[in-house]
């Protein structure tokens, strides 16, 4: 009999066991138990003899981790990438300029008689010089004097009225003439005239209460002037016994009456409304202080004229709380020469052209405190050689071209303006150094500037700058964008092992 011992098989053969851990391998032999998952470094580390090379495992883990780091640097560099690419298209605002090109008729320059000239010797407003025009007696004057009124048609006097002591006011002139075909007064304080009415060197005229509205016939020669005397306007309308406007923009009609001082005259006018004057011909504009002339314009209005006030070789004329509002070509035009021009809190708006405009050598003026507003083309701007002014503390906006212009106008002052809804904010062009530009705010033009620096100004929300606003929020979104996108790839890496998307290392041997 066999005995048999327990733990043996019955032939004498090998041992029949299962231990913890391990299994019979094809030669009876006990390893280790193959798994799915990565091995850890410290199970790599601690495979007996007969596992996987431990150096060619720690090359293989590395490699893994090099391209897990891969991943996540190619996650950076295209969120980097995709915020730069939204800050140049989303974060800057690039706008289109809009053109200003828009038909304008202008007369060209003429040297010619002036005004007065025209009217003393009784020739037809566009008069060049004697030999282009005759004399007409349609072509009348009041000439007012220090001892007379002279009437003159036709370049000849026709009557002269002895005054027997100093003209106080109009209606002193109107009752000194008696002649309602001259002029007239209907009592109720309209004055109306039907012949140019000027002022003569060393006389004073003032009109004034009684008279609240001059009413100038719309005939050739029909103008308001002084020439070397003194002409005071204080609270009076003036206007055209026939308004009418000028829908084409020509401003051609000669019979236009206007206002003009002349001769190193004084013209002051306060308080007083003035309308539908001027045409374009050489200082018959609207309202002209001329050829050394001087005066002021202040707490009044001008519209529908050809230019709202203009100055010519003038000197020192204050042009100050005015609003010059629908005029056919600018609003304020001091020019040729003028010197000392103060242009101070008026309000210039929708006229046909430029709001203020110094041009031809306009020096030593200042522009301050107005308002230039939805113009037709530039709010304001300095033109041909218009140096050593100084343009502060204005607002110009909407204006359908440029806020503030330099065309070839170096040495001004651009300071503490604010320009907003521009085409342009600031330009400069043609001549421009020592341009003095600072503390100006420029906001929400199509372009901030051409031709000028910035530095030291506040720019917003202009074409072709920056977005602040947009570009913080699509930066600070950045962290939480490379986060999101690190969690994702995490999540997805471990779905792909627990599917057995990639073998374990311990796998490969």
């Amino acid at each position: 009999m066999t005995t048999s011992h327990p733990g043996h098989s019955g032939h004498g053969g090998q041992t029949d066991q299962l231990s913890h851990g391990g299994q019979t391998g094809p030669l009876g032999r006990t390893g280790p138990l193959s798994r799915t998952g990565p091995l850890s470094a410290a199970s790599t580390l601690s495979l007996p003899s007969g596992g996987p090379d431990p150096a060619l495992a720690a090359e293989l883990l590395r490699r893994q981790r090099a391209r897990r780091r891969g991943v996540y640097l190619l996650l950076a560099v295209m969120t980097l990438l995709s915020a730069v690419t939204l800050s140049v298209t989303v974060g800057r605002d690039y706008r289109e300029l809009t053109s200003t090109t828009e038909f304008f008729h202008r007369h060209a320059y003429t040297p010619s008689y002036d005004p007065l000239s025209n009217v003393i010797l009784g020739m037809p407003p566009n008069t060049i010089d004697a030999t282009t025009g005759r004399p007409s007696p349609d072509i009348r004057g009041i000439a007012l004097r220090t001892s007379d009124i002279a009437l003159v048609a036709g370049g000849e006097l026709v009557r002269s009225i002895p005054l027997p002591g100093p003209v106080t006011g109009l209606m002193d002139v109107v009752r000194a003439v008696d002649d309602p075909s001259w002029i007239s007064a209907d009592g109720n304080g309209r004055v109306s005239v039907s012949a140019a009415l000027v002022v003569s060197p060393g006389a004073e005229l003032t009109i004034s209460a009684p008279v609240r509205e001059l009413v100038l016939a719309v005939r050739r020669g029909v103008l308001l002037g002084v020439d070397g005397g003194r002409l005071t306007l204080d609270g009076v309308s003036v206007r055209p016994d026939v308004p009418g406007g000028d829908p084409l923009l020509l401003a051609v009609d000669e019979r236009r009456p206007f206002i003009v001082a002349t001769n190193r005259a004084t013209l002051v006018i306060t308080r007083s409304h003035l309308s539908y004057l001027g045409r374009d011909w050489n200082s018959s504009y609207g309202v002209s202080w001329s050829d050394g002339s001087t005066g002021s314009m202040t707490h009044s209005e001008v519209d529908h004229s050809f230019i709202g006030t203009y100055t010519d070789h003038a000197r020192d004329v204050a042009i100050e709380r005015n609003w010059f509002h629908d005029n056919t070509l600018y609003g304020v035009d001091p020019h040729s020469y003028s010197t000392g021009i103060s242009v101070r809190h008026n309000v210039s708006e929708r006229n046909g052209r430029h709001g203020i405009i110094f041009s031809d050598f306009v020096t030593g003026g200042v522009v301050e405190g107005n308002i230039t507003r939805d113009n037709r083309l530039n709010g304001i701007m300095m033109d041909a050689s218009s140096t050593g002014n100084r343009i502060v503390g204005n607002t110009s906006s909407g204006n359908r071209g440029d806020g503030i212009v330099l065309a070839s106008s170096p040495h001004n002052v651009i300071a503490d303006n604010r320009i907003v809804d521009n085409r342009v904010g600031i330009q400069a062009r043609g001549e421009r150094e020592n341009l003095e530009v600072r503390g100006n705010t420029l906001v929400d033009n199509q372009l901030a500037a051409q031709g000028v620096g910035l530095d030291g100004n506040t720019l917003r929300d202009n074409g072709s700058q920056w977005r602040p606003r947009v570009l913080i929020g699509i930066w600070s979104s950045v962290p939480a964008v490379l986060l999101l996108l690190s969690g994702v790839t995490r999540r997805a890496r471990r779905r792909r092992a627990r599917h057995g998307g990639r073998p374990a290392l311990a796998a490969r041997f």
